[in-house]
């Protein structure tokens, strides 16, 4: 009989495997971001306008899937409020706010120095109010990414909204902006360039105030979405692996 061979101790910051994936929602056709609410439930955005929340059990999965509301457009990034409210980036109308409890769609931001928001695309917001939001591309809108891939036309732009102020652009000339995250002390902003392969850094507090530099580089595929886990932890949704005719 051949002898056992000896179990293996995984080395020192081996990553340990993921747990088997299992689809939650299968009527949620198209979801884009996703997030959580103060109680833990899964908020996304669908390819129908959609604002869809899940809610689910540790023991049974999901218990109730339920449209929140209709944004009229193409919901992708999005990240909750305070008051159970909602701050959603559609690709087609803009920086939306859902209304807690009712459902209500409202505009908050659809141009910027005088230029509609063409391709809003993900949010994040800091401890003091301000918002910050990304613009994909200037020159295609949602139907068309791939031209801007292919064009790699670099008229990305992060955007900085303050309460009560008008939004402003702090970055331009990203290769295809996406996912948007905060530090977790909110010294930087994380932005994913899909069309670079990387997430760039924008320094906010410090000595470093303004300054931009690259977080990651060389990543395997598209860069999509963006959400900060426990402990600072980015997580990077890849759209795609790389694609050597691009």
């Amino acid at each position: 009989m051949p002898r056992p061979r000896p179990r293996t101790r995984p080395t020192a910051g081996a990553a340990e495997p993921l747990p088997p994936a299992r689809v939650l929602a299968p009527e949620a056709h198209g979801p884009e971001h996703i997030a959580l609410d103060a109680r833990g439930r899964i908020l996304t955005g669908t390819a129908d306008g959609a604002i869809r929340r899940l809610t689910l059990s540790p023991a049974h999965g999901l218990v109730r899937s339920e449209v929140l509301a209709h944004t009229g457009g193409r919901p992708l990034g999005l990240v909750p409020c305070p008051d159970g409210g909602l701050l959603v980036c559609d690709a087609r109308r803009g920086l939306l706010r859902v209304g807690p409890g009712d459902g209500s769609v409202r505009v908050v931001a659809d141009e910027v120095a005088g230029r509609p928001l063409r391709f809003c695309s993900n949010v994040a917001v800091a401890a003091d109010g301000t918002v910050y939001f990304t613009v994909s591309s200037r020159r295609h809108g949602l139907e068309h990414w791939l031209r801007d891939i292919l064009e790699n036309t670099a008229t990305g732009q992060l955007l900085r909204l303050r309460p009560g102020g008008r939004p402003e652009v702090l970055l331009d000339g990203l290769r295809f902006a996406n996912g948007v995250a905060l530090a977790p002390d909110e010294a930087y902003l994380a932005v994913a360039e899909s069309a670079a392969y990387r997430i760039s850094r924008l320094w906010l507090t410090g000595g470093r105030a303004g300054e931009r530099d690259v977080l990651v580089r060389d990543l395997p595929g598209f860069p999509d979405n963006l959400t900060r886990g426990p402990g600072g932890v980015f997580w990077v949704a890849l759209a795609g692996p790389r694609e050597p005719a691009v």
